[in-house]
């Protein structure tokens, strides 16, 4: 009699613990002309490595809804891991999309240029700038991974984002904080503040 209990508690706890689990597909999106041949896809939540040596889709499992950090390495491409904020069993595609590799310090670009802006940038330069793709907010982290609202915003107001490294010196932190108000400061003059309801994660300087 015990032994049936403790094998319908184990049974239960198994299904369960299986219960919370959610699939994941992890897709590619290669805007180069290079073939993939290695790299490594990383949840640093749960700090899961697999070994990819081609583009096709595949799946992860994930022990349960929530938020996570993905992302890919590769010795051949820049790569930008474009995920939800939130994985669910709804939103549940992990995007990496793959570009070539840029000569520049371990920066990753939403737009093909950027220009810091300063106190002496007007609202019209800053709209002619936009219109060129060129005003970016500046974020800094441990990976090359791009918020996925911050692709959603760029569609919607023209203004990115660029990922640099985590060493952060006095001087490019006092650069990325003035950049980052400037943008704020015309978005809100213009929009008012409901855009920032649209970023998660707020940038330097933005609370």
């Amino acid at each position: 009699m015990i032994k049936t209990l403790l094998t319908l508690i184990v049974a239960l706890l198994t299904t369960t613990i299986f219960a919370n689990e959610i699939e994941a597909t992890v897709v590619f999106e290669n805007m180069t002309n290079k073939e993939l041949t290695s790299g490594q896809f990383i949840n640093i939540s749960t700090n899961h490595k697999i070994d990819v040596n081609n583009t096709e889709s595949f799946k992860i499992t994930l022990p349960e809804k929530g938020k996570y950090i993905f992302t890919f390495n590769s010795e051949d491409f820049d790569v930008y891991t474009i995920y939800p904020a939130k994985m669910s069993s709804n939103k549940n595609v992990i995007t990496v999309r793959l570009t070539n590799k840029l000569d520049v310090n371990n920066t990753m670009n939403v737009s093909s240029s950027s220009k810091n802006l300063d106190l002496k940038t007007t609202n019209e330069e800053i709209e002619n700038l936009i219109s060129k793709g060129s005003v970016n907010f500046i974020l800094h982290g441990i990976d090359n991974t791009v918020p996925e609202d911050y692709l959603a915003f760029k569609d919607k107001y023209g203004i990115g984002a660029i990922k640099e490294n985590c060493v952060i010196d006095p001087l490019s932190y006092k650069n990325a904080t003035m950049n980052n108000k400037i943008i704020s400061q015309y978005l809100t003059s213009k929009y008012g503040t409901e855009w920032l309801n649209e970023l998660q994660v707020k940038p330097f300087g933005i609370k």
